[in-house]
């Protein structure tokens, strides 16, 4: 089970930088300023079915989610500034109109022009770091985050205490995951910017990925205290505050080893049978499916084991689960109950949600355009543990969601109706699967992890309307249903 819904990032903090970076604003600079819905399936699973056709219901299912932060995050633009009354004013502004213009190269070429002598000035330097800056700005909405950062280099060279500067390098290092973003060019950054919240929450992800959790609090800490003019993310850091001292309070006695890929932590006295139990059946995961996926994670992903008791407690998840990849917090959590005595249950449960910690990775920032429908088949599909096909497990006439409606969270669902949205997404992708290829599978994959929407992208790689994708989905199970009963 994936417990991100719509609303899931690659990292801790993914969302809350991001509300901060929206907050921020991106104009460049010049010199002058739902109720439960009913589920039809007529007898309980496993009867046989009729040949009652296929229909998608128009109904959603209860969202149950954090806030939705917003997508796409900006850089920050330097300062408005008049231009010196000197003799290098005709140097400056025209470089300044082509930056307002869009006209990236040839303002670049300018600026690469400038005289040497003439940086000798310190208000130059600064002006020239200014332009610089919002040529990266220029540069980074055009292409991204990686496009800006020589120029962000080179603004920051001229003028090392520009807090803007430095803060959107600092951002462009954190998007692109550049490893000369250390702690300390951060802490530096918190010296030149001491009121902003960016580095702190950059800070707190760093520790977070390395299992500190107090340090990630402190940080988040001083976030918080930072982003009161800022009402978005101040109640997105709240959030993920209260999710770090849940995780601290209930994880601060647990013991902790590691492998090559997982590191996994269990709730009670050392237990070496259950975690090289875990570990083993985890490395095989990481080995098959990243080869049937074509991608593997970059970094480990931390396993925590959960006592029956406390599983439930510590997710927040509903009754009907029995493991999760927590999006907030970025790890696998199941319960340890069965764990040494049911290896099929606990091999089903750590390659399912191994799926969705992947498909977190792949997808990054972008991760809230994967349908749920389509998070939850491939985690069966790829696991190795499908669900049998609808039409297999019910019968009479069977009332399906449409699948735009299985797009959000399933956390509000009743059982039955969960039961009917995993077999939907099942079914839905296996005939993806079967239908056109894990390849396009993946290409669709690789389109929504650059920003792409999922009706779009499958537009895009199936040749077809997201619509009349599922038409034929139901009309198949309508031929399947008609086989079954002649």
């Amino acid at each position: 089970m994936d417990q991100s819904g719509r609303t899931g990032l690659g990292t801790v903090l993914g969302l809350a930088i991001l509300v901060l970076l929206v907050a921020a604003g991106y104009q460049l600079w010049t010199a002058r300023g739902g109720s439960k819905p009913p589920v039809t399936a007529r007898t309980s699973p496993g009867s046989p079915v009729s040949s009652a056709p296929v229909q998608p219901s128009g109904s959603s299912p209860t969202q149950s989610a954090p806030p939705v932060a917003p997508s796409g995050g900006q850089v920050r633009v330097a300062e408005p500034m008049e231009l010196p009354a000197s003799p290098h004013e005709s140097l400056l502004a025209p470089i300044q109109k082509l930056i307002v213009q869009g006209s990236e190269a040839e303002a670049e070429a300018r600026l690469m022009a400038l005289p040497p002598g003439t940086l000798s000035d310190s208000r130059m330097r600064h002006d020239a770091s200014v332009l610089w800056n919002n040529l990266g700005v220029l540069k980074s909405k055009a292409r991204g985050a990686s496009a800006g950062v020589s120029a962000f280099k080179t603004a920051l060279s001229l003028d090392p205490e520009n807090p803007t500067t430095r803060l959107n390098l600092a951002h462009a290092y954190w998007e692109i995951k550049d490893p000369a973003l250390t702690n300390e060019f951060l802490e530096k950054t918190i010296a030149v910017a001491p009121n902003d919240p960016l580095p702190h929450l950059v800070l707190a992800d760093r520790l977070f990925e390395k299992d500190d959790l107090a340090g990630a609090a402190l940080h988040l800490d001083q976030a918080a205290q930072r982003a009161a003019e800022n009402p978005g993310l101040l109640s997105y850091l709240e959030l993920v505050r209260a999710k770090v001292r849940q995780a601290e309070q209930a994880e601060q006695k647990f013991s902790s080893r590691g492998s090559s890929h997982f590191t996994v932590k269990f709730d009670g006295k050392e237990d070496y049978d259950t975690w090289t139990r875990v570990l083993d059946i985890l490395e095989e995961a990481y080995r098959d499916i990243g080869q049937k996926f074509g991608y593997f994670p970059t970094k480990p992903i931390l396993v925590v084991l959960h006592t029956r008791d406390s599983f439930h407690v510590a997710t927040g998840s509903p009754a009907w689960a029995d493991g999760l990849y927590d999006h907030i917090l970025g790890r696998i959590k199941i319960p340890t109950q069965g764990a040494l005595t049911d290896r099929t249950w606990l091999t089903r449960v750590l390659r399912h949600e191994f799926v969705h910690a992947l498909l977190h990775e792949r997808i990054g920032d972008h991760i809230t355009a994967l349908p749920t429908w389509l998070n939850e088949g491939l985690a069966m599909q790829l696991a190795g543990d499908p669900w049998p096909e609808i039409e297999q497990v019910m019968r009479g006439e069977i009332t399906l969601f449409a699948l735009r409606d299985l797009e959000g969270n399933w956390l509000g669902l009743p059982a039955t109706a969960a039961t009917v949205a995993y077999l939907e997404g099942n079914s839905a992708t296996l005939f993806l699967i079967d239908r056109f290829g894990m390849e396009k599978v993946r290409e669709i994959i690789g389109l929504l992890a650059t920003g792409q929407s999922f009706a779009p992208a499958v537009h895009d790689r199936l040749f077809m309307p997201y619509d009349e994708f599922e038409r034929r989905w139901v009309d198949r199970l309508n031929e399947n249903i008609k086989a079954g009963k002649s």
